[in-house]
């Protein structure tokens, strides 16, 4: 699932884009109204997490362009104004969900899955595999995986159709502080092979990984 964050807190751009990429979503943030505005009508979003106060145009202006657009989204607005009646209006322009700052992350997290109505399950042809349990399933069979190969391929499930680079995967699943060996991506994919099947995850020569293909 891709997410927008069109936040001007710099560094709360960069908060929220950590926590909600160690999730699985694929994530970018925009700094003003202008800049949010232009990717909208360029690149294809399914949540914009949408702070009030922006620069050049308001997250309240932004709201009622995407909805004269008719750009297919979802809308959590966040923002510090805590009255009744500017949490109406954030609704009543367009917003489906409305946040007060502070707010805890984790709450923020359940609002997404909530509202995108994401299921539990992720699915890729006769793969399944279960956040809740950790389990993987391939033709009603248990798959036995390491906990690395379980985090690659939930990443890559989370992500199916989009080329990620070693770089993402080594940020998502080793974590942005690991320092080691980029070619372990390499190694845990053809683990991953073997116990799947070598036609699921696909190498794009000179970029990355896909789950699938971008023209299935």
């Amino acid at each position: 699932m891709k997410i927008l964050i069109a936040e001007d807190d710099e560094n709360m751009g960069k908060i929220l884009k950590l926590y909600l990429e160690k999730e699985g979503y694929s994530v970018d943030v925009t700094f003003n109204g202008e800049d949010t505005l232009s990717y909208l009508e360029e690149k294809q979003v399914d949540l914009l997490l949408l702070d009030w106060m922006l620069p050049y145009k308001s997250g309240i202006e932004i709201c009622q362009e995407i909805k004269a657009l008719d750009i297919p989204l979802k809308i959590i607005m966040i923002t510090a104004k805590t009255t009744t009646d500017d949490e109406l209006l954030g609704l009543t322009v367009g917003a489906d969900d409305y946040i007060k700052k502070p707010f805890d992350i984790n709450i923020l997290l359940l609002r997404i899955k909530k509202l995108c109505k994401l299921e539990k399950e992720l699915k890729y042809k006769d793969i399944s595999l279960n956040p809740d349990t950790h389990e993987v399933l391939q033709r009603e069979q248990v798959l036995d995986l390491t906990t690395k190969e379980y985090e690659l391929l939930k990443y890559l499930l989370s992500n199916q159709k989009m080329i990620l680079t070693r770089e993402q995967i080594l940020n998502h699943v080793w974590g942005k502080d690991y320092f080691g060996d980029v070619r372990t991506v390499d190694t845990h994919i053809r683990r991953l092979r073997k116990k799947l099947g070598e036609s699921y995850i696909q190498t794009k020569i000179g970029t990355g990984y896909i789950m699938g293909d971008i023209n299935e």
